[in-house]
């Protein structure tokens, strides 16, 4: 077996993609309500989920208060294509588009996804997503980007999120969870390994409105290792709050029905696919 057919056929990887499938088919914004609680949504209005797709925009229908439709509406551009690499296009259209989703006042959260085209194949899309939650009363925008760099404000979603609200001030973590947004040469390190964006910008959710932790605190979450061990410690503490709190919460405890599931309880340790080390208990 090459190491192209071991990479595809991996259990812990593929664990790992059966949950992110999972959870990227079902409605991002009514599992923002579920995981914040219902207490929190009476004073935070969860804005729609919106992908900005590139011919078009997929969003989440509210059908009544904190609660959404399971499929995305595909809305067109003005034009037939954009891109996010043109800041007219963002401010034109990006935002044009986002604003019509955002409440007239008070409080609000939401998560947004982008594309982001590989460089080494022009063909291959990745997606990426970000986490905010804005504050009416004092004009501030707390931006969580796991993947968050020192470019973080060239970034296409900074500044869809920045234009949107127009801010007097932003709040974005300083540490960084998700190296490279879990692009990597290598498909067994520890960065490769942590795909989960989506799941880092709930995690920022969850810790912000339903642990009512501030962003310094938030920030001393990242691991504070060099290399590896930083790498090693970020993915463990997101596999560990999927299988705590985002499966129950979430309602995606089909995920156990799958015997390929029980993988997930492992990581692969130093980039060696023969060897793997359990995180989560089976008890």
């Amino acid at each position: 077996m090459d190491m192209d057919e071991i990479e595809e056929s991996h259990p812990v990887l593929q664990a790992s993609i059966l949950y992110a499938d999972l959870l990227n088919h079902s409605s991002m914004s009514n599992h923002i309500v579920k995981l914040i609680g219902k207490t929190n949504t009476k004073n935070m209005t969860v804005v729609p989920y919106v992908y900005f797709a590139t011919k078009h925009f997929d969003v989440e229908r509210k059908v009544r208060k904190n609660l959404f439709t399971e499929d995305l509406d595909e809305i067109s551009y003005p034009i037939k294509e954009i891109d996010l690499d043109n800041d007219d296009h963002i401010s034109q259209y990006a935002v044009t588009t986002y604003k019509k989703y955002l409440p007239k006042s008070g409080n609000c959260c939401g998560l947004i996804g982008v594309p982001i085209p590989s460089e080494e194949d022009p063909d291959a899309v990745q997606d990426h997503y970000v986490s905010y939650v804005y504050e009416s009363e004092t004009e501030t925008l707390n931006y969580f980007d796991s993947a968050l760099d020192k470019d973080w404000k060239t970034t296409e979603t900074y500044k869809i999120l920045s234009q949107s609200f127009e801010p007097k001030k932003v709040v974005k973590n300083s540490k960084t969870f998700e190296e490279a947004g879990g692009a990597s040469e290598d498909p067994f390190n520890y960065i490769a390994q942590n795909i989960f964006c989506h799941t880092w910008s709930l995690w920022f959710l969850y810790q912000f409105i339903f642990e009512k932790k501030s962003m310094t605190q938030i920030n001393t979450y990242a691991s504070k290792a060099k290399g590896d061990g930083k790498h090693k410690a970020n993915l463990i503490r997101i596999k560990k709050f999927i299988n705590e709190i985002i499966i129950m919460r979430l309602g995606l405890d089909e995920l156990y029905n799958y015997t390929l599931f029980e993988s997930f309880r492992y990581i692969i340790i130093n980039s060696d696919p023969k060897k793997t080390l359990e995180i989560i208990s089976s008890e």
